[in-house]
């Protein structure tokens, strides 16, 4: 059908309308950022920082609308992990573990976090000795006659340095309890009247009440850091992430879970 100049007229028109119409939007829709990616980070943790850094992780998830995955269980699976490259971006751990690790960390990337020190604990309503120094430490033990304390035969650091501890020559004759998990869940179940180890995983206990912490002369104590994993997915974010638990304003959070500033 042939056009006339009218229709053609109009039909010019209407294709220059149509036209501005797509580019105007077009224009409109770079405008518009595009939302980023949530990323999904994993933490390497031993299960004796993991209350304060569980709290951390819930604030940073809802400031950043990112994830984080706690995981690891002892020193020993957290060492074992790493190692082995599992899959992950951040590793908390004893400082000197991370200086083993170090061909497995991102160079420069270590942060200090706090140190894990250690106390005695009892079921709730419980008996609540005076430890408040060497010699009163070293007679409650002698009285109760065992103290429990992790299994370091499962890989257990804290449980070791207890352990350790109880084979020195003051503590002749009490006899050591090594039992199965955490030890505040331990006490809590009736495994043992009193254990020993980190303050940091008793109060994670329901039903357990920390007694004091061990005197500081028995120098029990374990001191946490953080780096970002060569093979983290997200290192970006895990490098936020580890500020972020390391800032002064996290400190308050540790020490409430029984991690102070040494």
């Amino acid at each position: 059908m042939r056009l006339t100049d009218y229709h053609k007229k109009n039909f010019m028109q209407e294709t220059g309308e149509l036209f501005v119409r797509h580019l105007a939007l077009a224009v409109l829709l770079l405008a518009v950022p595009v939302a980023a990616q949530a990323a999904d980070i994993t933490v390497f943790s031993p299960g004796i920082a993991n209350g304060p850094l569980k709290t951390l992780a819930g604030n940073w998830m809802a400031d950043t609308g990112n994830k984080v995955t706690i995981t690891g269980g002892n020193v020993g699976r957290i060492r074992t992990a790493v190692n082995g490259d599992t899959p992950g971006d951040i590793v908390l751990a004893p400082a000197a573990d991370l200086r083993d690790l170090s061909a497995k960390l991102k160079p420069g990337s270590e942060r200090k976090v706090g140190r894990i020190i250690f106390g005695v604990v009892v079921k709730a309503g419980g008996a609540h000795p005076d430890i408040s120094s060497p010699e009163k430490f070293v007679a409650f033990t002698k009285a109760a006659g065992t103290l429990a304390y992790a299994n370091p035969a499962v890989g257990s650091l804290s449980g070791a340095m207890v352990e350790e501890m109880l084979k020195r020559p003051e503590f002749e004759g009490v006899m050591p309890l090594p039992i199965k998990g955490m030890i505040g869940d331990a006490i809590v179940r009736g495994d043992a009247q009193f254990g020993g180890g980190a303050i940091s995983e008793e109060l994670m206990a329901q039903g357990a009440e920390v007694v004091g912490p061990f005197p500081d002369s028995l120098g029990l104590h374990i001191d946490i850091a953080g780096a970002v994993l060569n093979v983290a997915a997200a290192p970006k974010e895990a490098e936020a992430f580890l500020a972020y638990i390391t800032a002064p304003k996290a400190l308050a959070v540790w020490k409430a879970g029984g991690i102070v500033q040494p």
